[in-house]
């Protein structure tokens, strides 16, 4: 409680350690109250135990001392002050007998204004390191001018306060704009303050936290349904995180249908989701979209993620009827279900979308509306319907697109001629670009005074080959585009000449008939190879081998008159005489029956002389050596007796090869050593024994080698024991 001290100017007091420089002392009336006034002042001694008294003197007014006991600020009542006076004012402070004082400063308490200091709780923004807060005006009266302001913010590993500087923009009607310059990016702690032209700064602000700055946007993908026969498709989308660990980051989807003009539904196409949310699915309409994805927190939105949705171009959602009168299109859509809100969407295809009329007005299901456009510059149109409804959302009702062109359907085309083929190119229609105008290419063409021919290509086509044309002959040629209200009609209009066939046409021809007689020639050869062992065996049968023959001896004059013999095949070797070949009989049979033996006189041929030098001849009885001249009983019987061939030793060496050809059969019943056929023929010669198969009957019988070769040497045939058929004789 103050008490007068006075008139006069402020008594210099005693003290034990002088005069303290006071920071931060000062009075003030608060700007939006008449009668508050008040003072505050550093501490100047040991917090607790310090005691403060402030002093107040008025020129020819005295003086006033109010105690503030240990506090460092004091309310001053009102009726106690000349507000319209200078005044002189300083603080005293003492504790175990220390007294300590403030400076005098002078003021008029009617002038010394002082704003409260701003909000704490004001909304902000940080971007790019700038701080931007709406800070209301202060209340003081006559503020024409913006007030001034200051911060200082503080971040973790800061050793203290740092002093930011700001700018202030007045803002008719609303808060100011203070922006303030951040060095860095992470998490503040921020304190504002402010002052009006005439008056003090005010007290700092508390703190404000600024959380870190999103730099990034979420990384988004999606995968977008077709458009169901019910006018909506689903959206899918799945993002990852930004700032991860970070609790208080949001993420805001917004679905914008630039068709439409509908701002007040499209505000409710605006999502907020937690931050532990990955993905949402958005049913959407067949209408093109922008959606819009960011993550917020308290500093505010992070970059967006930007999605561009294309508009459904081939879902038939047909209108109830469309016509087209010079200019004006007129469609009839019929509501498959209610709704509040409908737009008819008419776009240029290729061109920006148009925003719409948004009509909000309630309709019932089945209803009947008709909507009328006007068509401008050929160009394909897009027409649509889409409807909202509160529980399904946006839907397409209808869905249609138009060319407006009354052009020829001719197709303008460049022609690259051959001499059998030619190929057709031409740019893409407009009216292949517009969904569902233009069905087909119809191509037709003709030769001069021939039947026209008709062929198609594909809306997407560019190009078409034109085959199997006669060389060096003119034709004529048309491609037109065959729209869905067309007839398909084709005429051929330009002309052009397949090229005419030159010397090197002819070349290549004489070239692939001679490749072809080559080529004949392998094929004939394969087939002969193939065929050759068949052929074989019906154009040269195998000849029977001797079987049961008897063997005579030739005596040299029985071989011509006085004629030497050339043989057919001259042996490569020199036979011994006294090595010939003997013809053995089997001693294990008998021949019994020769009644049937004839005696048939032998020619009579002359015996040449032919000399043996130096060979000795093998000893035989004189009775049973024949004579020239002298008939010989015939040796021929019903049943031939079996014989073994017998080689004398060395002979197989001494062989020629057609010799050594020949096969070594032995008698019925005794096949050969290592032999287990008839035949006593090896196994692995399968070819000769097919033949053989074929010369002989179901029985295997001797065969007797052809041992005799056509030569100029006499050939005596006998057994070991020295038998000669010439000596033998009848068995009574």
């Amino acid at each position: 409680m103050g008490k007068g001290m006075g008139c006069g100017s402020p008594q210099t007091l005693p003290y034990t350690t002088g005069t303290t420089t006071a920071q931060n002392f000062s009075c003030w009336k608060k700007c939006n109250s008449l009668n508050s006034f008040h003072c505050s002042w550093s501490p100047l001694g040991p917090a607790g135990n310090t005691s403060y008294s402030l002093n107040l003197c008025w020129q020819h007014k005295g003086c006033s001392q109010f105690d503030a006991h240990k506090m460092t600020n004091y309310k001053l009542p009102h009726h106690k002050l000349y507000i319209l006076n200078n005044v002189v004012a300083w603080v005293e402070a003492s504790w175990e007998g220390h007294v300590h004082r403030t400076p005098n400063i002078t003021f008029v308490f009617n002038e010394a204004e002082k704003p409260d200091p701003p909000p704490s709780r004001v909304p902000f923004s940080k971007t790019d390191g700038q701080l931007r807060l709406r800070v209301p005006r202060p209340q003081c009266p006559g503020m024409d001018q913006p007030a001034e302001r200051e911060a200082r913010s503080w971040r973790a590993g800061d050793s203290g306060w740092t002093q930011v500087e700001c700018m202030t923009v007045m803002v008719k009607d609303e808060d100011d704009s203070v922006n303030c310059t951040l060095k860095g990016n992470g998490t503040f702690v921020v304190q504002l303050r402010q002052k009006t032209w005439s008056s003090y700064w005010s007290d700092w602000s508390s703190n404000i936290s600024v959380p870190e700055e999103i730099l990034e946007s979420p990384v988004l993908s999606h995968q977008l349904e077709k458009l169901g026969r019910h006018g909506q498709r689903v959206l899918r989308l799945s993002w990852q995180p930004v700032l991860k660990g970070q609790s208080d980051v949001n993420y805001t989807l917004h679905a914008h249908m630039p068709a439409c003009g509908c701002a007040e539904l499209d505000e409710e196409d605006v999502v907020v989701l937690g931050w532990e949310v990955r993905e949402h699915n958005l049913t959407l309409s067949g209408a093109e979209y922008e959606i819009l994805l960011r993550a917020v927190n308290a500093a505010g939105p992070g970059p967006a993620s930007q999605l561009h949705v294309p508009a459904e171009q081939h879902r038939d959602l047909s209108f109830k009827d469309v016509s087209v009168a010079g200019s004006t299109v007129t469609a009839q859509w019929e509501a498959p279900i209610p709704g509040e809100a409908y737009c008819f969407e008419q776009q240029v295809l290729a061109e920006a979308p148009q925003q719409s009329v948004c009509i909000q007005e309630e309709f019932p299901a089945k209803s009947i509306h008709v909507e009328k456009g006007a068509l401008g510059a050929p160009a394909c149109y897009r027409l649509a319907v889409h409807g909202w409804d509160p529980e399904q959302g946006w839907a397409t009702f209808a869905l249609w697109h138009h060319y407006a062109n009354d052009g020829s359907l001719a197709v303008p085309i460049d022609i690259s001629s051959g001499d059998a083929g030619v190929v057709l190119q031409w740019k893409p229609s407009p009216r292949a670009a517009c969904p569902g105008v233009l069905a087909k290419y119809l191509i037709c063409h003709m030769a001069e005074r021939d039947n026209m021919t008709y062929s198609e290509a594909d809306a997407t086509a560019v190009n078409y080959t034109l085959q199997n044309l006669q060389p060096g002959t003119a034709y004529r040629v048309g491609v037109w585009e065959v729209t869905k209200d067309s007839e398909g009609t084709c005429s051929a209009w330009k002309k052009f000449q397949t090229k005419a066939l030159g010397p090197h046409g002819a070349v290549w021809r004489a070239n692939l008939k001679y490749l072809g007689i080559s080529l004949s020639v392998p094929v004939m050869a394969a087939i002969y190879h193939l065929t050759k062992k068949r052929a074989r065996h019906l154009l040269f049968p195998p000849l029977p081998k001797p079987v049961g023959t008897n063997a005579i001896q030739f005596s040299a004059s029985e071989k011509g008159q006085g004629q030497t013999w050339i043989g057919l095949l001259e042996p490569s070797e020199r036979f011994n005489p006294a090595e010939l070949l003997l013809t053995e009989l089997n001693p294990s049979k008998e021949t019994t029956d020769t009644t049937t033996q004839t005696d048939v006189p032998r020619p009579s041929v002359p015996q040449p002389n032919v000399s043996q030098p130096n060979v000795s001849q093998p000893s035989v009885p004189q009775s049973n050596v024949p004579q020239p001249n002298v008939p010989q009983p015939s040796l021929v019987m019903e049943k031939p007796a079996e014989v073994l061939v017998v080689c004398p030793p060395g002979c197989e060496e001494e062989m020629t090869f057609a010799y050594r050809r020949q096969e070594m059969l032995s008698p019925v019943g005794f096949p050969p050593p290592g032999s287990t056929s008839c035949t006593g023929h090896p196994h692995g010669k399968k070819e000769e024994e097919e033949e053989e198969e074929e010369g002989r009957q179901e029985l295997c019988q001797p065969l007797i080698p052809i041992a005799l070769l056509i030569s100029n040497k006499s050939i005596i045939i006998g057994d070991q024991e020295g038998w000669n058929p010439l000596q033998e004789k009848s068995v009574p």
